[in-house]
């Protein structure tokens, strides 16, 4: 309820609010990571991690999104961890936009085609999907979490770029413990 209120909200912040040139962006990528569960026990997942994303560039240094990140375990396969919330994340110089003209571009509108470095959190709901051990204990968990974040963007084409950014995820109200820290590497979409 709490989740389906704030991404109700995020979308009525977006129709209200002047289009930057970036527009949308839709993010997918993987990366190197672990996540921790503790209840009655705790247990490790990984080593990788999945994050998806749907971001909207606000303005020149702000950007607001949606994000998905998910635990990933190689042997035995597993994705049992996930973290779904929104986040935002502000950059140090400017959001990297795609590359335009300049009759194409207004005049209050910063365009920025370097990489852009950025600092942000999200905030959401995170569980876990855990089968208890031999004993019946679990360590499954859920509640809200936080995630402070630091990257970095680098547009490559019009449409096309990548990010590379530091997660750390951790609840920190509800049942149980979920943390996650993930190095994640991401392809993103721009859509003027």
């Amino acid at each position: 309820m709490l989740l389906r209120s704030l991404l109700l909200s995020l979308v009525f912040t977006f129709a209200a609010l002047p289009a930057a040139h970036a527009g949308f962006r839709v993010a997918g990528g993987l990366g190197l990571g672990t996540t921790s569960t503790s209840n009655e026990i705790s247990e490790d997942e990984g080593p990788m991690t999945m994050l998806i994303s749907v971001d909207y560039v606000y303005h020149s240094k702000l950007l607001l999104g949606f994000e998905h990140l998910r635990s990933l375990s190689m042997s035995p396969p597993a994705s049992s961890n996930s973290f779904s919330g929104l986040y935002f994340q502000w950059y140090w110089n400017a959001v990297p936009t795609p590359y335009v003209t300049a009759d194409k571009l207004n005049t209050n509108e910063i365009v920025f085609r370097d990489i852009g470095y950025f600092w942000g959190t999200g905030v959401g709901i995170a569980q876990s999907a855990n089968l208890p051990d031999a004993q019946g204990k679990t360590s499954n968990a859920a509640g809200f979490y936080l995630s402070p974040r630091v990257g970095a963007d680098l547009q490559l084409t019009n449409r096309m770029g990548v990010r590379g950014e530091f997660i750390m995820a951790t609840t920190v109200i509800g049942t149980g413990q979920i943390m996650s820290m993930s190095l994640a590497g991401s392809l993103y979409f721009s859509f003027n």
